[in-house]
């Protein structure tokens, strides 16, 4: 199980799938992360090299998702997204009990990341 309880800003630039650097990352179980950017979220499945990263994150760009929550399932916590096109629900992360309020402070950010794309496409 994966000690990495709190949510870190990252000053590094190694984000998978030019995204964009990160803002905050969150620890999953078994070593999965949750990397919060500008542009969207990417779901990093298992501890590994860079290289082991961008083969198998999957990033989800802001305008794909319609919204993101945090549930909780007994003692675990699982962050799940909305999908736009389909209104189909995924689940992007699953907590141990003491990742949760990390978690919900990386959604905290995400939301008004979301919040601000919306606000910009509706603008144009």
């Amino acid at each position: 199980m994966s000690n990495m309880a709190t949510a870190t800003p990252s000053i590094g630039s190694d984000a998978p799938h030019d995204e964009g650097h990160p803002f905050i990352e969150v620890g999953g179980v078994e070593g999965s992360r949750l990397r919060v950017t500008q542009l969207g979220l990417t779901v990093l499945p298992r501890p590994g090299t860079m290289s082991d990263m961008r083969r198998d994150g999957r990033f989800w760009a802001y305008g794909l998702i319609q919204d993101v929550r945090l549930e909780e399932s007994g003692s675990m916590g699982i962050v799940r997204a909305r999908v736009r096109s389909t209104g189909g629900e995924v689940p992007l992360l699953l907590l141990e009990p003491d990742q949760i309020a990390a978690a919900q402070r990386a959604l905290e950010m995400v939301w008004n990341l979301m919040g601000a794309m919306n606000a910009r496409r509706i603008g144009a």
